[in-house]
């Protein structure tokens, strides 16, 4: 049986007048030599003498000193490379293949888009030869691998010149002019990404951005599963965008039930137990029907990876290019995948890897990725209960990485003392406050009142949008309906009745 042919290196795509053209620009004039030393590295030259060249001439650019043929030629004799390139001749070759300075761009294209081309297909023909002599334990990541590589690979390419600011201001005018359009058809003035369903936070972070990483935090069971259903939902429904959910905590039949009682407002445990009024039943149908309309895509796979989240996006969006938005839940449960040695890697080395890579998904897929992120116990040893970005469990960079970082507060999440722990001065009787605290401790109780009055155990939520890298930090409170899993902003009963009281509180003194 004939060897099998293996092709030479040298039939890899190459120019090398191009390159003679560029390095004798380079030698004969200053601006030329600026122009390639800022386009060019070493590696983008094929030929190994004319890396040698480019080399000198790198040198005496650094060196600030002049570059001519008799400059570059010391160069050469001092690397004891001058014979090897083929003397003073061979340069004098390259001076007489310079080019126009304004063709300079021109020939430089060719040799950096070459280079490209070899490296390309270099990295596709290792990625072969490592199918072909390497046994793959895992598709999955051998596939996220050489993309990786691939992706390096044609990386120079996209990096290559300035844009001029008339260029880059005409995409802007664009962009713009796109979204007053859109905002003129609007109630959400402010919104220019997928709404939040909730008008305060829609004016904080005026919407869920492409490419954005955000956060949303809080400790176990406060509510952080039911607030990003209600923004998958909401942004599905109202955007007509799909939505991909990982949900590497709970089944997807137990998050549909979930989204048909918030959308229902029927209590989630009648929904489980079949235990519904003739009013619950047409209810749960009409919801069953509104959910299913809605494009949310739930991947429930125990156990998921971090390269199988990266792999199953890229193929939802290449099957369904309108892709809107992201949800991982949660960010706890993500394993970074491969063989991990924890006396060299810890969590919060692996949760940094993680959340960068996160950060990357959203930019390469142009869409905003939610994920959900406990905190730690540290927020329960404080007398205040409110979190705090330090309370982000192995947080690592996930405050560097993140555009937005939404931290959860529910007060009747802690125990009876919640709120007098959380006025400054403690645990404190009436009597022994002072009238700022007993007018705060008053205030709550009123706010308890009114909650108690309303259907579906409601609870009062502080979202605190404590970074947001492209507009405004505060706080929105929300009400939590603890039994439907269903958030929403503050009733005008409740702005009102809060609004009388505050009123009459400032009478009293």
């Amino acid at each position: 049986m004939p060897a099998k042919k293996v092709k030479p290196v040298n039939d890899l795509p190459h120019n090398s007048d191009a390159e003679r053209a560029v390095l004798g620009s380079a030698i004969l004039a200053a601006s030329a030599t600026l122009n390639v030393i800022s386009s060019l590295n070493e590696d983008d030259f094929f030929e190994g003498r004319h890396q040698i060249i480019y080399r000198a001439i790198r040198i005496l650019f650094d060196r600030k000193s002049a570059v001519d043929i008799l400059t570059v030629a010391e160069v050469l004799d001092n690397l004891k490379e001058l014979e090897n390139i083929g003397g003073v001749k061979y340069l004098q070759q390259c001076v007489d293949s310079m080019v126009a300075l304004s063709s300079l761009e021109f020939y430089i294209n060719i040799v950096n888009d070459q280079a490209v081309l070899r490296r390309m297909l270099s990295t596709i023909r290792d990625i072969d030869r490592q199918y072909l002599e390497n046994e793959v334990e895992n598709v999955n990541d051998f596939i996220i691998a050489s993309e990786n590589s691939f992706k390096e690979s044609i990386a120079r390419r996209k990096v290559s010149n300035f844009k001029r600011t008339a260029q880059v201001s005409q995409v802007v005018k664009n962009e713009i002019d796109t979204m007053v359009a859109q905002s003129a058809q609007s109630d959400e003035k402010d919104l220019i990404g997928l709404t939040t369903g909730f008008t305060k936070l829609n004016s904080l972070t005026q919407g869920f951005q492409k490419e954005q990483l955000i956060i949303v935090a809080g400790r176990p069971g406060l509510g952080k599963t039911a607030l990003a259903l209600n923004f998958a939902y909401k942004a599905s429904r109202f955007h007509d965008v799909p939505v991909a959910i990982f949900s590497l905590e709970m089944s997807s039949e137990l998050l549909v039930r979930r989204l048909i009682a918030s959308s229902a407002c029927v209590d989630l445990k009648k929904i489980a137990t079949g235990n519904l009024t003739n009013d619950d039943r047409s209810k749960v149908a009409a919801a069953i029907r509104e959910v299913s309309e809605t494009e949310l895509y739930i991947d429930d796979s125990p156990g998921l990876r971090l390269t199988d989240i990266i792999a199953k996006s890229k193929k939802l969006q290449a099957t369904d290019p309108n892709l809107g938005m992201i949800i991982i839940d949660y960010l706890g449960l993500v394993q970074l995948g491969g063989k991990v040695s924890r006396a060299q890697d810890s969590r919060q080395e692996e949760v940094r890897k993680i959340s960068l890579a996160l950060k990357d998904l959203s930019r390469d897929l142009k869409v905003p990725i939610i994920v959900l992120s406990q905190l730690s116990r540290d927020v329960e040893k404080r007398d205040s209960k409110k979190p705090m970005m330090s309370d982000l469990r192995d947080s690592g960079s996930i405050e560097q990485d993140a555009d937005i970082i939404m931290l959860l507060y529910r007060e009747d999440y802690y125990d009876k003392n919640a709120k007098k722990s959380s006025i400054k001065g403690g645990d404190k009787s009436p009597r022994d406050m002072n009238d700022n605290e007993r007018r705060e401790l008053s205030r709550a109780q009123r706010s308890d009142e009114i909650l108690s009055q309303m259907p579906g155990n409601a609870s009062f939520v502080e979202v605190n949008v404590a970074k947001n890298r492209n507009g405004q930090t505060g706080k929105c409170n929300l009400f939590f309906y603890k039994a439907y899993g269903k958030f929403d902003s503050p009733s005008k009963d409740w702005d009102i009745a809060m609004e009388e009281y505050n009123k009459n509180q400032d009478i009293g003194d």
